[in-house]
């Protein structure tokens, strides 16, 4: 029970994400308050046989530096990752943040099973993991391989951390990467029964409308052309185009042990913010709509932004969006990226017959059986992963748990103990996998 007890411990640290940034000078200034739990990974590792240094990611307005703690041990040529973030959400769904940061254990019924389960924020995404991480490799001494831990800062926001382990040289000699993360997606989450094999991708666009502008009080003046009125066209249209939308995705093919699970995914858009005018009196001459997409491998960013330039030339085609001319020059809507300081990520497939899935599975197998595959609805840090090393395997093994970002956020206690004997296992037979590469 000393993964539990650690769980515990991390619960009560205050690693809430406070979602700020802002833009001076062209460079993002991001909040964060992962340093408190840094230290107590760092002295965690001390203990267990790790090398570890901090990777410097950012630096916050209060000059307040935050770090990557990258740790390894054994030697050797190849390597296997194993990765988790330090930052959790708010815990404004909370009664109180000293409600969200004390863990209790409790009893519910989940997916028709009664659980013993530790209630605390962050102790499902992804506290649990770190404890893992942390307790299931201390009397493991690899021999030719490497055995290599990442505790990356702001996954929640914009990966902050992730994206600067990528283009470190830590990364240079990984062969297999796995995260102890949540494991939402279409099918029933049996802890590390269920192996994710990939992560839907997300990005946002923005929609830019123009109108003419004019004084409100002669509003009947036919020549003026209303950005709001425009923006609502704009919005209407996609919804039409989002109620046929079909980005449909099967991850897998073969049969697994649960009778109940599915093999597809699908992707999914919605207009998450409409802006237009300044709420004064004067025509609206400019907008903004933003649009939020989710999609499986067999789409992509590009694709998207082709399908809703697509849908505003056809709405100019048809004479549904009015041209806007201001001396002389044509102001068409237009779609682009959202602005962000980091990239946006493509879903990902690794595979249920990639070798390193098999090799997985198998240790799975000698633990708690291995129930079925899973494709995560939520982007995560996976993708990043994935992005920069498109022929690294990346896997996702992590515990039983639920209301992730709510409040009441839990973890099954035993799927706790038993991913922590699953690490192990995988990490102490990571060279039968090395000997077959």
């Amino acid at each position: 029970m000393e993964v539990i007890k650690t769980l515990e411990e991390l619960i009560k640290i205050d690693s809430r994400n406070p979602f700020t940034i802002e833009k001076i000078k062209k460079e993002y200034i991001q909040g964060g308050n992962e340093n408190e739990i840094s230290e107590y990974i760092i002295n965690k590792l001390y203990g267990n046989g790790f090398k570890f240094y901090k990777q410097y990611v950012h630096t916050d307005k209060d000059s307040n530096k935050f770090f990557n703690i990258l740790a390894e041990k054994g030697s050797g040529e190849n390597s296997i990752l194993f990765y988790a973030h330090m930052d959790t959400v708010s815990s404004n769904p909370w009664l109180s943040k000293s409600d969200a940061l004390t863990p209790k254990r409790s009893e519910l019924e989940f997916q028709g099973k009664d659980r013993d389960v530790l209630v605390g924020l962050g102790s499902n995404d992804m506290k649990a993991g770190i404890a893992v991480l942390l307790e299931a490799f201390k009397d493991v001494e690899p021999e030719n391989y490497k055995i290599k831990l990442c505790f990356g800062v702001d996954e929640e926001f914009f990966s902050l951390g992730a994206n600067q382990l990528v283009r470190s040289s830590f990364m240079d000699d990984v062969k297999g990467i796995i995260v102890p993360e949540i494991g939402d997606g279409p099918n029933y989450i049996y802890g590390g029964g269920s192996i994710g094999i990939g992560r839907l991708g997300r990005c946002e666009f923005e929609i830019e409308v123009h109108g003419t502008g004019g004084h409100g009080a002669i509003s009947f003046d036919e020549s003026f052309i209303n950005a709001a009125v425009e923006g609502s066209k704009i919005v209407a249209a996609l919804e039409d185009l989002r109620k046929t939308f079909n980005d449909k995705f099967d991850f897998f093919n073969s049969e697994v042990p649960d009778k109940k699970a599915v093999n597809y995914i699908e992707g999914s858009f919605f207009v998450n913010k409409i802006v237009c005018g300044d709420g004064s009196l004067s025509i609206p001459s400019k907008g903004n709509i933003s649009i939020d997409c989710t999609f499986t491998p067999n789409m992509s960013i590009e694709k998207l932004k082709r399908m809703f330039d697509d849908m505003i030339n056809s709405l100019y085609d048809n004479n549904v969006l009015r041209e806007v001319v201001i001396d002389g020059v044509l102001k068409k809507c237009s779609v682009k990226l959202k602005e962000r300081p980091t990239p946006f990520s493509e879903g990902y497939l690794t595979g249920e017959n990639h070798p390193f899935t098999q090799f997985v599975k198998d240790n799975v197998n000698k633990t708690i059986h291995f129930m079925n595959f899973n494709m995560g609805y939520s982007v995560a840090d996976e993708n990043v992963f994935k992005r920069h090393f498109p022929k690294i395997p990346v896997l996702v093994l992590g515990p039983v748990g639920w209301n992730s970002h709510r409040a009441h956020e839990w973890v099954e206690i035993k799927s706790v103990i038993e991913l922590e004997k699953i690490y192990r296992d995988i990490a102490k037979n990571f060279n039968k996998y090395v000997e077959k590469l």
